[in-house]
């Protein structure tokens, strides 16, 4: 056993130069881990790091008993304290974040290369039914990965057992921690309970599960390779606030490849998506319905006859004062106005309008559409609310969204690329215009 673990641990190391912070609770995982560095790798640059938690009476006297143990050994130890009575709700992840947390904060304190923690074959079958329970995706049936950035763990694949058996064979001092038994939380309940019984069925249980780790982390590669692959091509174009996608392809993926794709598309991760969110998602893709949309937190996501749009921002509001003779650029449009004298031939650019610049009382507004927007447009006597204006033309929904009017004080003078208001049109008397260009980038 002792040489399996040296081995994982000269795979893992590396470069003999790095400097390792070993993560050691006083527990027999890490004490093992401190005694085989100690004794097979004294070469080696090594500090410990010793994290107390502060959530049970033991916690002090771990505390003392690594200082101790780390004396014995001319070891340099590094220890921090957790405020975890604040914690009041999922206690067991909260402390895990933060003791992660403090320990990347004492490896950029020492300048060390990598933590070293103790976690072992028997965490890692804990871990995958807790991942099971909780319907992680294959992100969690990886479980413990034994290298992760700069975390290494070289216990990864030793069991429990082995790891115990090798405290008693070295006459190893350590502690138990009192939290260990404490079965309301889930880890502790599964490590009591059942994990004893599948052990009843097959002894070394710890093997099947880490195959699957294995199995799920190829997947995973293949899925990333995929998606790459796809997002590096023409079916995957990003433009300002705005990913298309082609529809066709996207929709021949699997799902999971489709869920990393859009990952991506809206930088991220999946786990940054609720299970109601993945679930509301997987049913959209799969109905797949042309001119479908979909609010999903700031992002909107629609499809037209032969892409999937992806709006990173469509919800947030433009109102921007622009002067005269000004340029203002915002997602995916650019908007300028100036006077000019009254020109002789007039275009039929949808892009460009001429107004009547003595209507004028301030500095133009463009902003987005409002629900109670109404103008009067041209040629007609009577007003009309924008947002019917539009759907009258018959524009998407998105297009809807995107649309914008200008503004003189309040008062609506056009719908951007669409129509002008009668109020401001051109006179035979008028003396001044002025020239409103609105381009889609």
């Amino acid at each position: 056993m002792q040489n399996k673990i040296l081995s994982n641990i000269d795979s893992l190391i590396g470069d003999e130069n790095s400097h390792f912070l070993l993560a050691v609770s006083g527990g027999v995982d890490s004490m093992v881990l401190l005694d085989l560095f100690q004794k097979n790798h004294d070469s080696l640059k090594y500090s410990v790091a010793h994290i107390n938690h502060n959530y049970h009476s033991e916690s002090k006297r771990m505390e003392n008993f690594v200082k101790v143990k780390c004396e014995e050994k001319q070891c340099r130890l590094i220890i921090k304290s957790l405020e975890s009575t604040k914690i009041t709700s999922n206690i067991e992840s909260q402390l895990r974040k933060l003791r992660y947390n403090k320990l990347e904060e004492i490896r950029k304190e020492i300048n060390a290369d990598f933590i070293v923690t103790a976690h072992h074959a028997d965490d890692q079958v804990e871990t995958i039914l807790m991942k099971i329970l909780n319907s992680s995706g294959i992100d969690g049936l990886q479980g413990i990965r034994k290298v992760n950035q700069n975390i290494i763990r070289p216990l990864h694949d030793i069991s429990k057992q082995e790891i115990v058996d090798y405290a008693a064979l070295n006459n190893l001092n350590y502690l138990d921690d009192p939290t260990n038994l404490d079965t309301k939380f889930t880890r502790n309940f599964l490590r009591a309970n059942i994990v004893p019984e599948l052990k009843k069925i097959k002894n070394d249980i710890h093997i099947p599960f880490i195959d699957l780790t294995n199995r799920m982390e190829d997947v995973q590669h293949l899925i990333s390779f995929n998606v790459q692959h796809f997002c590096n091509s023409d079916h995957f174009k990003v433009n300002d606030e705005i990913i298309e996608i082609n529809k066709a392809e996207f929709f021949n993926l699997p799902f999971l490849v489709q869920l990393k794709i859009f990952s991506k598309a809206c930088l991220k991760s999946n786990n940054s998506f609720s299970k109601t969110d993945i679930r509301e998602l997987k049913d959209f893709f799969r109905k797949n319905h042309t001119g479908s949309i979909k609010q999903l937190n700031t992002k909107t996501i629609f499809i037209d006859q032969n892409s999937l749009f992806i709006y990173k921002n469509l919800n947030n509001e433009i109102f921007n004062e622009v002067e005269a003779g000004k340029e203002f650029k915002a997602m995916n449009f650019t908007f300028s106005w100036d006077f000019k004298d009254v020109p002789e031939n007039f275009t039929d650019n949808n892009q460009v309008e001429y107004i009547d610049a003595s209507k004028l009382k301030n500095n133009l507004v463009i902003r987005s559409v409002r629900d109670n927007d109404v103008f009067l447009p041209l040629g007609m006597s009577g007003k009309k609310k924008v947002v019917k204006f539009l759907k009258d033309k018959k524009l998407s929904m998105i297009k809807r969204k995107e649309s914008l009017v200008v503004c003189n004080d309040n008062e609506i003078i056009w719908v951007a690329g669409y129509q002008l208001s009668d109020k401001y049109k051109i006179h035979k008397d008028t003396i001044k215009v002025a020239k409103l260009n609105f381009f889609r980038n």
